[in-house]
């Protein structure tokens, strides 16, 4: 009895989330019907399944080009040592945000992996621009340490204010 309840609800929670508001036009029913399997797509390995299964929807297909393009960038961020886990943390933050557009139903793009997946940034020009982003850090850390290492030691100023009688060795 109870499964008949589940299969019935399921049934009618299908139907109510097929049937199309009045006026609703056919992008706006894709993306009320597939905005949830497009925020999936940006769960790692899911983005290129989801691309490969799901070529019948433009806003899956959009979201997912987006998941792909982050899923790949994390795979040489993983190799560097030390920047790569900041750079795995970037793109992990560019994947959520990605799936809150996606799940809000908007057609967003995520910096810098959307130009990617549009064919607008080639690699080489993120590279090239991450490059010029640490040689920016590199140059700042130096000057922040250089600055630090000019300073001479500072000793506490003497208390002059109390008079002390002078130190006579003892023979």
């Amino acid at each position: 009895m109870a499964a008949r309840a589940v299969v019935l609800s399921y049934t009618v929670a299908m139907n109510d989330h097929n049937t199309a508001p009045a006026g609703e036009t056919d992008e706006q029913r894709d993306i009320r019907v597939n905005k949830d399997i497009a925020a999936f797509s940006y769960v790692w390995i899911m983005s290129v399944i989801i691309y490969i299964a799901r070529k019948d929807s433009r806003f899956i297909q959009y979201h997912s080009k987006q998941g792909i393009v982050l899923f790949l960038l994390t795979i040489p961020a993983a190799m560097i040592p030390v920047i790569g886990n900041l750079l795995v943390l970037v793109i992990a933050g560019g994947m959520i945000l990605g799936f809150i557009h996606a799940a809000q139903g908007k057609y967003e793009d995520v910096p810098l992996a959307g130009e990617l997946s549009k064919g607008n940034m080639k690699v080489k020009d993120l590279v090239h621009a991450m490059a010029q982003l640490l040689e920016k850090l590199a140059d700042l850390l130096k000057r922040m340490f250089h600055k630090s290492a000019q300073e001479p030691q500072k000793t506490p100023p003497s208390d002059s204010s109390v008079d002390t009688p002078p130190v006579t060795p003892v023979l």
